[in-house]
């Protein structure tokens, strides 16, 4: 059995990326975590671009 700590929100499988999104401008600052695996991590930031507009985004290799 191997160790998962977090599983991709696109397909479930054991997740490479987390990304970090943190609005700024919103008071108080407003940050959205997320989990990718390496073929959804693009797919990701996408959405978290579209979703919260002009954000600072944070990618870790996990």
């Amino acid at each position: 059995m191997r160790d998962v700590s977090h599983l991709c929100e696109d397909c479930g499988e054991h997740a490479e990326w987390e990304l970090t999104s943190r609005r700024e401008n919103a008071v108080p600052p407003d940050t959205t975590v997320t989990y990718a695996c390496h073929d959804h991590r693009l797919d990701s930031t996408e959405n978290l671009l579209s979703q919260y507009g002009n954000v600072t985004i944070t990618e870790t290799l996990g």
